[in-house]
C-alpha cells in the first residue's frame, strides 16, 4: 500500500512540476515586450507662451521672427527632395536603414525691421534623461557620404538644404533648411529642441520647442 501511494505522489509531483514549468514559459512569453516600431515625433504641450502648435509643426515667435519647426520622417524627407529640381535625397536607403537620422525642417521668417542671426551649430536636442545631442555638421556628413554612389549629387543636395553654418536674415527675408541629429534611442519618449543662439537686432531670444515620441 505504501509503495502504491508513494508512486502516486511521485506522479502528482512530476505533473505539478511540468504544469508549473509550462505556466512559467507561457507567462514569460506573455510578458515579453514586442519590438518597438519606428519612432514618430509629434509636438507636445508647449510650456513656452511664444510657442503654438499648428498641425504637425511648432511655430515659435522669437523676438518677432517666426520660427516653424516640424519633424521629418523618411517619406517626408524623400518628398522634400523630390519636389526640388536638381536635388536628390542625400542618404542612400541602406545608410538610412542602418542609422536613421533625426531630422527637423526649420523655417525662419524675419518679420521684424531688424537683422536676425541664428547659429544652427548651437542647437541641442535634449532627451527626458538629460542626454544632449548637438546638430551634425556638414563636414561630418561629408565623411559619411563621400564614398557612396552618386556622392557628388548627394553632397551638393545636402549642402543646399542643411542648416549648419551661421545664418543672417535681413528684414523681410526667409531661410529654410534641415537640422540634423543622430538616431534616437529606443527609450526616448520626450525631446526638447533648444535654440540658444537666436538674436533679433543683437538681442537674444532663445527658443525651446517640445516634442513627444511614440512608436
Amino acid at each position: 500500500m505504501t509503495t502504491n501511494r508513494t508512486t502516486q505522489w511521485r506522479r502528482v509531483w512530476r505533473t505539478g512540476v511540468a504544469v508549473l514549468g509550462l505556466c512559467g514559459v507561457l507567462v514569460g512569453c506573455a510578458t515579453t515586450e514586442p519590438p518597438k516600431g519606428p519612432a514618430i515625433l509629434r509636438p507636445a504641450s508647449q510650456q513656452a507662451p511664444v510657442n503654438q502648435v499648428v498641425g504637425e509643426a511648432i511655430v515659435a515667435s522669437l523676438g518677432g521672427a517666426a520660427v516653424t519647426v516640424r519633424w521629418m520622417d523618411a517619406a517626408a524627407v524623400g518628398a522634400y527632395y523630390a519636389g526640388r529640381q536638381g536635388l536628390v535625397a542625400p542618404w542612400p536607403p541602406e545608410l538610412w536603414q542602418e542609422s536613421p537620422p533625426t531630422i527637423f525642417l526649420a523655417r525662419i521668417r524675419n518679420q521684424t525691421r531688424e537683422e536676425v542671426q541664428f547659429d544652427p551649430a548651437s542647437v541641442v536636442l535634449v532627451a527626458q534623461d538629460g542626454e544632449r545631442d548637438r546638430t551634425i555638421p556638414y563636414e561630418e556628413m561629408y565623411m559619411r557620404l563621400a564614398d557612396t554612389d552618386g556622392a557628388a549629387a548627394r553632397l551638393m543636395s545636402l549642402q543646399a538644404t542643411l542648416l549648419s553654418r551661421f545664418v543672417v536674415i535681413q528684414p523681410g527675408g526667409e531661410r529654410e533648411g534641415f537640422l540634423l541629429f543622430p538616431s534616437l534611442k529606443p527609450e526616448a519618449v520626450y525631446l526638447l529642441l533648444e535654440l540658444p543662439s537666436f538674436f533679433v537686432g543683437g538681442r537674444p531670444f532663445p527658443g525651446r520647442l517640445e516634442f513627444q515620441v511614440t512608436h
